[in-house]
């Protein structure tokens, strides 16, 4: 499956590349990520998460799929996490994954693109309660600063999952927990 996933994506751009004018650059930047969980009389009453903040870098390609539509594709590497505080203890649960974001973005403008679309991540390093595959919505604003130079926020949230922890008792149920990051970034484009 992730390869016959990889081949439509390698194929989509490079029929994209034949047929329009390609951008491409890098991008680093801040990020805030927490985890949400649902509420649960199974759950300690004195836990909860707050937000962590981190960095993240990658590249990205964009190419024109339509007069003011482009199909914009990344490779980020995130270092996500959270802050889990259980009584007086507080942990920083730190979490680095490769991130492979597939946006279509409106340009209104020469400067200004809306963008939106899935996002699929890998677990590179981290806590072994977390699942190694990640799945998020994007939806963000990107600006044309000068020149070259561009910058974005993004707000990213995921689909619901569930930690392995050993201590918990609440029987066959298990609470869920999502994602939820905000990027501020700066890029710069090498190709035009």
């Amino acid at each position: 499956m992730k390869r016959t996933s990889i081949l439509i994506i390698s194929l989509l751009w490079t029929s994209l590349g034949c047929y329009s004018q390609i951008k491409a650059g890098l991008k680093a930047g801040a990020n805030l990520s927490s985890v949400i969980s649902t509420k649960s009389a199974n759950l300690a009453v004195n836990e909860s998460y707050s937000g962590r903040i981190s960095y993240l870098f990658g590249s990205y390609i964009s190419g024109a799929i339509g007069e003011q539509l482009l199909l914009q594709y990344e490779v980020l590497f995130c270092d996500k996490g959270f802050k889990h505080k259980v009584g007086d203890q507080t942990e920083d649960v730190g979490i680095s994954y490769l991130n492979f974001p597939l946006l279509i973005a409106y340009q209104p403008r020469h400067y200004l693109l809306f963008e939106a679309g899935p996002e699929f991540g890998y677990r590179i390093t981290g806590n072994e309660m977390l699942n190694h595959f990640d799945f998020a919505i994007d939806v963000g604003l990107n600006c044309g600063i000068y020149k070259d130079l561009n910058a974005g926020v993004r707000y990213s949230y995921g689909i619901p999952f569930k930690m392995n922890k050993e201590n918990q008792n609440s029987g066959d149920w298990k609470p869920t927990y999502q994602y939820s990051s905000l990027q501020v970034y700066l890029g710069y484009s090498l190709m035009r």
